[in-house]
């Protein structure tokens, strides 16, 4: 067994699993690249899930695309790469994502590939927290029809970042551009029982700022996200809904109180998800993803 697997089995035995396949417990559920729950993964030893999609619309029957979504994980349930496949009109296009991790599981590279070339992204750690992002980018000197091979990498662009205390259980990320000046800064603020109840972020050039006010349920699960800005911007909440062990069902996200998009989730008698369905509330369009799962 490798560094890494040792390492990482010791945290994971040393928490408290979950039993959900969705892990929302910041309400980053749909937005991040990753929100399937990495404990989950690894006691189930799910190696791969791939996501086939089809669409409804009004008055027609269901289509089926040729887009695919393939998620790969290691041993420990760590997303390894992901493999898309997109479609739109005739033109079908292909991405692969990768992920190098360091021993303590933590990613060191991000690379991406497709048709227009390739692309990283570099992280640097200082005691578990990210203190640097360095971005580059290579074309594809393949000589051949379809190959992909990457050539010399330039870096393009640099970030960093620092944390301080910002006041009674509250953190402080500033961040500094690529001539290290601050642009931004994010204060997150807890409550006693350890709870994130406001995300603010800071632009300190516009003075613009950007707020996350979060609500839990009786269970601690996050029930709502409330996001206002100082320029004027619609507000905007995202509303989710779980079963009583803690699934996660729907997402109903709203501008201005008006319900824009909902996806439910669709699970199968083993709690494993069988489907996504993504309504927009305004074509009524319903994009349909079937997950189908590989195991080691």
């Amino acid at each position: 067994m490798n560094k890494i697997i040792t390492v990482l089995l010791v945290i994971l035995t040393a928490q408290s699993f979950q039993g959900q396949i969705i892990d929302n417990r910041l309400g980053n559920a749909f937005r991040e690249e990753m929100y399937f729950n990495r404990e989950f993964l690894w006691q189930n030893k799910v190696k791969k899930i791939t996501g086939t999609y089809a669409i409804k619309r009004p008055n027609r029957p269901i289509d089926q695309r040729p887009d695919l979504l393939v998620f790969s994980f290691n041993e420990v349930g760590l997303l390894s790469q992901i493999d898309k496949v997109t479609s739109v009109l005739s033109l079908v296009d292909s991405l692969t994502v990768h992920f190098k991790r360091n021993d303590l599981g933590e990613v060191e590279i991000r690379s991406e590939k497709n048709a227009r070339g390739f692309s990283s992204t570099k992280l640097v750690y200082e005691d578990g927290k990210v203190v640097r992002v360095d971005f580059e980018r290579a074309e594809n000197v393949a000589t051949e029809g379809k190959k992909l091979e990457a050539g010399k990498s330039t870096l393009i662009n640099s970030e960093a970042y620092t944390y301080s205390d910002a006041g009674p259980n509250a953190s402080r990320k500033s961040s500094y551009n690529n001539y290290a000046l601050l642009y931004s800064n994010e204060i997150v603020t807890k409550n006693e029982l350890g709870f994130i109840v406001n995300r603010r972020e800071e632009l300190t050039m516009s003075g613009k700022t950007r707020e996350a006010l979060y609500t839990y349920n009786d269970k601690g699960w996050v029930s709502r996200i409330s996001y206002t800005d100082n320029v004027g911007s619609a507000p905007r909440t995202d509303d989710f809904y779980y079963d009583e062990i803690g699934n996660l069902l729907k997402v109903e996200y709203r501008e201005s109180n008006e319900l824009l998009k909902e996806i439910e989730v669709l699970y199968t008698e083993t709690m494993m998800i069988e489907a996504l369905l993504n309504h927009d509330l305004r074509s009524h369009d319903i994009e349909i993803i079937k997950f189908q799962y590989e195991y080691y």
